[in-house]
């Protein structure tokens, strides 16, 4: 939904000023929920957005003239919450074909990187239908259970080794880069997307996708283990100015947040435990928060024990440190040694305290 609303707003309306060609898919999904599909071009100069009615058996056609620089086609269906992309080839057809209720497993022939990466999806039909399942399941029974995400973790575990297979045997095909963007582009683990672009050809340098991954790890670095934390300058909520200076010669640790993630009460990431156990003079925390109403977070941490340091998104001061720490989910700790150096970055909060443990005792 997130992805949609973005290109949504981003998107810039072509006209009919380029000489392009006409192209044409085919399709048929099960289980549509709605049977308007919402069609995005995209290409350097910007997107157009187009809607598609299925009929009673999800059966659509599409016909269109693109300009030579349309890169990719996404359908989002069932609300715009799910998607699958088509990669357009002049004079080719597509035929697309799935399930609704598995959105990875669409298929799109027509074209060779879509034929490639149908070849993937018959290859990994049975894990990708178990991971949709497992998904689903976790969903529905908030918060998920340990067994729950132990199969997820190896299913994925599986899928990656398929995926970096498929690499080996493909090192020319932009298929193996849409797949390392899909499945190995993980934001907080880009060490294997940077190790995965290494086994490509050199002939796709200029392929968008692996530009657009090659600046992404290359901006993962500067918040990867071992790097000089980056530098900020922030409001807290009682007015005082906050940098990395302010905790020279100490530990700390940035935790992002939010009131509405169950997931990051400082219970949770045992903040509360660290913050208890270790005085301001050997560690501090400093809390940045997406939520802007500051009123609500006063009257919320009043209910706590601890006066947290919190940093709220006013003026978008927290957009910007999770832009600047490559946070793309929540909850995320950074712990900083005294010299300003990541030592560990986590959504775990007994890892976090663990850490915490062995380096201050």
């Amino acid at each position: 939904m997130r992805r949609f609303i973005y290109i949504f707003v981003a998107a810039i309306m072509l006209y009919a000023c380029n000489t392009g060609s006409m192209y044409q898919m085919d399709g048929k999904l099960s289980n549509l929920a709605d049977p308007t599909l919402f069609v995005v071009y995209e290409s350097p100069e910007g997107s157009i957005i187009d809607t598609v009615v299925c009929d009673e058996n999800g059966q659509f056609a599409v016909t269109r003239e693109l300009t030579v620089q349309t890169r990719v086609i996404t359908f989002y269906f069932n609300d715009r919450s799910e998607w699958f992309s088509v990669y357009p080839e002049v004079g080719k057809r597509a035929k697309i074909t799935g399930d609704a209720d598995y959105p990875q497993l669409v298929s799109a022939k027509g074209g060779r990187t879509n034929n490639k990466l149908s070849e993937f999806k018959k290859k990994a039909t049975v894990l990708l239908k178990r991971q949709a399942d497992v998904l689903a399941n976790m969903e529905e029974n908030m918060p998920p259970n340990d067994e729950e995400v132990s199969r997820l973790a190896n299913i994925n575990h599986e899928l990656k080794s398929i995926v970096m297979d498929f690499i080996h045997k493909n090192p020319t095909e932009e298929a193996s880069a849409i797949l390392i963007s899909e499945y190995l582009a993980n934001p907080d683990e880009m060490e294997q997307t940077d190790e995965a672009l290494k086994l490509l050809s050199p002939d796709l340098d200029d392929y968008f996708i692996v530009r657009d991954l090659s600046a992404r790890t290359e901006k993962a670095k500067t918040t990867s283990i071992g790097a000089k934390a980056p530098d900020f300058k922030v409001s807290n909520i009682y007015g005082q100015t906050i940098t990395p200076d302010s905790f020279a010669n100490k530990y700390f640790i940035l935790a992002f947040t939010a009131l509405w993630c169950d997931m990051c009460r400082t219970e949770v990431m045992m903040l509360d435990e660290i913050s208890a156990k270790y005085s301001g003079d050997s560690l501090e925390i400093l809390l940045i928060s997406l939520d802007d109403e500051v009123s609500e977070i006063r009257e919320t941490i009043l209910q706590d024990t601890v006066k947290w340091n919190l940093v709220t998104d006013s003026a978008g001061q927290s957009i910007n440190l999770f832009e600047i720490y490559n946070v793309s989910s929540l909850p995320k700790c950074f712990l900083m040694d005294k010299e300003g150096v990541i030592r560990l970055r986590t959504s775990n909060g007994l890892e976090l305290k663990r850490t915490v443990d062995e380096i201050l005792n």
